[in-house]
């Protein structure tokens, strides 16, 4: 039996850790004194604590550790797949931040205003926009739904033998905007007769996105701005198409975004 004191020594964690472990009975002593109340482990739960410690490396919770060492049965394939993709996305939203801050950087070494710099990279254009036919899927979600969205569609096209498509896109209905509940179309562009819904044709108010979507929104921004200060407002819901991304295997810093405003000139 190993005392709490050296096991704590070799798993390299506090005995008030080794406490809380087994107060929520995550790994409970093996024996514990009953004069001293002294905790005492067996070697095999060394095995326990390295799983422990490796799962909340990749990030998972004290209560999902529980759940897993519980279920002895499973080898928990799915749970680390998703941890893994998470972990990616992730990464490649550090990357970004970071090529962000070093561009924040380098404008106030120039002494260049950071909001016009952003702003003053997206080219606004109008452009008159012919009718897209599109197979879509509506419904409310979050932002975090979306690549479970895309699945569910791709799926559906699969089903309906569908398997001629153009590009990838997604339009917003809601006035205002919810990260975590918002009316949303995800969509591929079809032929006229695979289609079950349309975007009309008409002027729209444009740019392009490039690299990744963490900051989508500025785009949004610099359509907005343009759009009071030339006299224009919007009549529709506005919708990305993205040119170039992921699924068509861009690295991220390829990535292009077209952002259509359907608008009218204010009366």
């Amino acid at each position: 039996m190993i005392p709490i004191g050296k096991f704590s020594r070799i798993c390299q964690v506090s005995v008030k850790t080794l406490r809380l472990y087994d107060q929520i009975g995550i790994l409970k002593p093996a024996y514990i004194d009953a004069n001293s109340s002294y905790r005492y482990y067996e070697p095999d739960q060394l095995d326990t604590m390295i799983f422990i410690q490796r799962y909340k490396r990749f990030g998972f919770s004290l209560e999902e550790i529980k759940s897993m060492l519980e279920d002895v049965n499973s080898n928990h394939i799915e749970k680390l797949i998703e941890r893994k993709t998470a972990l990616i996305q992730q990464k490649t939203d550090l990357e970004v931040t970071i090529s962000e801050l070093r561009i924040l950087i380098e404008c106030i070494e120039r002494k260049e205003n950071m909001i016009e710099n952003i702003l003053g990279n997206y080219e606004i254009n109008i452009v008159e926009k012919q009718p897209i036919s599109i197979y879509g899927l509506r419904q409310e979600m979050s932002v975090a739904d979306f690549g479970a969205a895309y699945s569910r569609l791709f799926e559906d096209l699969y089903q309906k033998g569908i398997k001629d498509f153009g590009l990838t896109g997604s339009r917003y209905y809601d006035q205002e905007f919810d990260r975590n509940k918002s009316d949303v179309e995800v969509f591929v562009e079809v032929a006229p007769e695979a289609a079950n819904a349309k975007i009309q044709e008409g002027v729209m108010v444009h740019t392009t996105h490039k690299g990744a979507y963490a900051t989508l929104q500025e785009a949004y921004a610099a359509i907005v701005k343009w759009m009071e200060q030339n006299g224009y407002e919007g009549v529709g819901a506005p919708f990305e198409l993205y040119t170039k991304c992921g699924f068509n295997h861009y690295p991220v810093d390829e990535w292009e975004t077209d952002i259509y405003f359907p608008a009218q000139k204010k009366i």
